[in-house]
């Protein structure tokens, strides 16, 4: 991995590239990206970069980069002139310095969107209808039409994390709005239930997913993998 020295400042956050050898072109072809209307999607939440890892291009793809702080990490999808940023951070103390690290894709992105993978105990005025499902997602209502029949989030239910920071700067810099969803789960750990209607949403946004996840279960050990 090579870290981008030129990228150190006050937040004491820096992008370290993987592949050394790879980095002039990889960066040649971000930059191309980078040129033409592309769509910087950010996805958040516990135990979601193995997920994203799996179901992605069907495991095919790996990083490019990730954060000095390692619970952040970019995927360059160039033939969808794609950018898709996976947090599992945690710390609201760096939510902030992760947006501004991002700023320079922000900034220039035709198209915005994040997606936020929730315990589903923490919305409230769940319908009884919700309450049967093991996953259901809701959007912000932003200057960007949501997809499909999906409800909005509703008031005092508040979308947080990095999203929170993507959002309001694409709605504070000026830019076209970007489209926030939440996706609230009764487990964090996903399976292949739970996790279709986010493979349908991920599908919905351009990004090339596997049609189906499996949890693989290791029951000599009682772990999952």
């Amino acid at each position: 991995m090579h870290r981008n020295s030129s990228s150190i400042d006050h937040f004491s956050l820096e992008w370290i590239w993987y592949n050394e050898q790879e980095e002039v072109s990889e960066e040649q072809a971000l930059q191309k990206t980078l040129q033409d209307p592309f769509h910087f999607v950010v996805i958040e939440g516990q135990k979601v970069a193995s997920f994203i890892g799996k179901v992605l291009q069907n495991g095919q793809s790996k990083p490019i980069c990730q954060l000095s702080c390692g619970t952040l990490s970019v995927f360059h999808l160039p033939a969808e002139k794609l950018l898709l940023c996976v947090s599992e951070e945690l710390d609201p103390n760096l939510f902030g310095q992760i947006t501004q690290r991002m700023s320079r894709w922000l900034d220039v992105a035709e198209n915005v969107s994040t997606v936020s993978l929730q315990p589903a105990v923490l919305y409230k005025g769940l319908t009884e209808h919700e309450q049967e499902k093991v996953c259901f997602i809701k959007a912000l209502a932003t200057g960007r039409s949501v997809l499909g029949d999906i409800g909005l989030i509703e008031a005092p239910n508040v979308i947080t994390g990095v999203a929170a920071g993507v959002a309001s700067y694409r709605k504070f810099g000026g830019k076209k709005e970007a489209a926030v969803y939440g996706c609230y789960l009764d487990s964090v750990i996903l399976d292949s239930v739970s996790s279709e209607p986010i493979l349908r949403l991920l599908k919905a946004l351009g990004i090339p997913c596997a049609d189906r996840y499996e949890l693989k279960f290791k029951t000599s050990s009682n772990l999952y993998l």
